[in-house]
């Protein structure tokens, strides 16, 4: 049974969590579906949304699928965990289309993405706490990428929902909107605006963007890695042809070579 749906319009896919059913709870057979979606998606954005009118995006780490033995489900081998890893390295951006609530590790997720596009009374909620979860120290890092420090603390500690356009996210819910169909209407704006620019240049500052936030340090590997992707950027066919339309005064026309 498909539990998500995927439309690839050009350079923009969109993947719609379909599983109402659970509210789209971030369990091992959604989650099986929707890391391929992602990693294997040929594209220059791509958007994470529900249903339209949904009162839930997603209800976030489904509980049936937490461990009683005493084994942490946060660690390297978790779905979820794999999942926000492929959101943060995927070579395009990726945009949360959020309305309804984004609980627990869908807070997270939505926290790890590019950019987040929400309607005005979508709600965001870390909840670990109520469930006696010990959170990990790279989706701590993750958060405070998205939040400060004392909303991050005042989100894990209370595990009280923010609505999207509070003052506390003002900086982490990059637009605001008032309809679902706004909502649809502005991350696929966003998403083309996105795939007409040049996507060697937006690799590659993603990756810088991701190695300045992590938690981890910066490896000579990963610094090499970050070297190879700026080089293949300033060198590439992309980059010439951005110089020669602003000389031109015209738009440009990137092919990613």
């Amino acid at each position: 049974m498909s539990l998500l749906s995927i439309s690839d319009d050009g350079a923009v896919r969109t993947v719609t969590l379909t599983h109402q059913e659970r509210r789209n709870a971030l369990g091992e057979a959604l989650l099986a579906q929707l890391l391929p979606a992602v990693e294997d998606a040929q594209c220059r954005a791509l958007i994470l949304r529900a249903e339209p009118g949904v009162s839930t995006w997603s209800a976030g780490h489904d509980v049936d699928d937490l461990p009683t033995d005493g084994s942490d489900p946060l660690a390297w081998t978790s779905p979820v965990e794999h999942l926000v890893r492929a959101v943060r390295a995927a070579p395009f951006p990726v945009i949360a289309a959020v309305e309804g609530g984004a609980w627990g590790a869908a807070c997270n997720l939505a926290f790890a993405c590019d950019i987040i596009v929400a309607t005005r009374d979508a709600q965001f909620a870390i909840t670990p706490a109520k469930l006696g979860v010990p959170y990990h120290s790279e989706g701590v890092a993750q958060f405070l990428a998205a939040v400060s420090a004392p909303v991050a603390r005042a989100m894990f500690f209370t595990a009280e929902p923010l609505r999207a356009d509070s003052p506390q996210l003002a900086d982490t819910v990059q637009v605001v909107v008032g309809t679902s169909e706004e909502l649809t209407a502005e991350s696929e704006r966003l998403a083309r605006r996105i795939a007409s620019l040049a996507p060697l240049s937006i690799r590659a500052i993603k990756a810088e963007i991701n190695a300045l936030t992590d938690a981890r340090p910066l490896t000579a590997d990963a610094f090499e890695q970050l070297t190879a992707l700026r080089r293949r950027a300033w060198t590439s066919r992309d980059y010439a042809e951005g110089l020669a339309a602003f000389h031109e005064r015209r738009a440009a026309e990137f092919t990613g070579e």
